[in-house]
């Protein structure tokens, strides 16, 4: 039965490896996406000092809850801080994976609770007998960490676009960056000639 549960708490840390692989992706191409837009905003509208500390504090702020809700939550439950999925709710995921699992997992974890509370020796017999069923399925395969790569587009996009734009008009980049961050500095417009 150990083994069992060590595979099942295997899946889980696999399961936050996922959320976190998925959300680094996220996060990265969320601050990228928002940074391009309050760079392009600033560098075409040259905006007063409190359009630009709105654009900032808006900006820290969703980045905050990007890094908060992809990144450290699931890093947080990596590390079994907070509430964890159950081996129960774990036993569903691997049941939608693996058909041929689907009930027995679970009905294997309900016997053994059962079987903690009563020694009856039909259904310690019946617990060792799914257990040794179970024993060859590699649970942790319900989770394909390469089908992440799929996501990587929603971070290669904005990533070329600034690369771009950092070579081909680094001031685009460089000067409205400077206004967003020096936010309450007042910036006078250069003379058109």
């Amino acid at each position: 039965y150990q083994a069992l549960i060590q595979k099942l708490d295997e899946f889980i840390r696999k399961y936050y490896k996922n959320q976190l692989i998925r959300g680094l992706i996220y996060a990265v191409s969320a601050f990228l996406i928002f940074y391009l837009i309050i760079a392009t905003l600033e560098y075409f509208g040259r905006f007063s000092t409190g359009v630009r500390t709105v654009m900032f504090w808006t900006f820290i702020v969703l980045n905050a809850y990007f890094l908060v809700r992809f990144i450290c939550i699931p890093l947080l439950k990596l590390y079994h801080f907070g509430k964890v999925i159950s081996h129960e709710q774990a036993a569903d995921i691997i049941g939608k994976h693996f058909s041929n699992v689907s009930d027995k997992l679970f009905n294997t974890l309900q016997l053994k609770k059962l079987s903690e509370n009563d020694n009856s020796e039909l259904l310690h017999a019946s617990v060792n007998q799914k257990i040794k069923d179970l024993q060859p399925v590699p649970f942790s395969n319900a989770i394909d960490l390469s089908r992440n790569k799929k996501y990587v587009k929603y971070a290669a996009a904005p990533l070329l676009v600034f690369v771009v734009l950092l070579f081909a008009a680094p001031s685009f980049i460089k000067d409205s960056t400077k206004r967003i961050i020096e936010h309450s500095t007042y910036f006078e417009k250069p003379a058109p000639f």
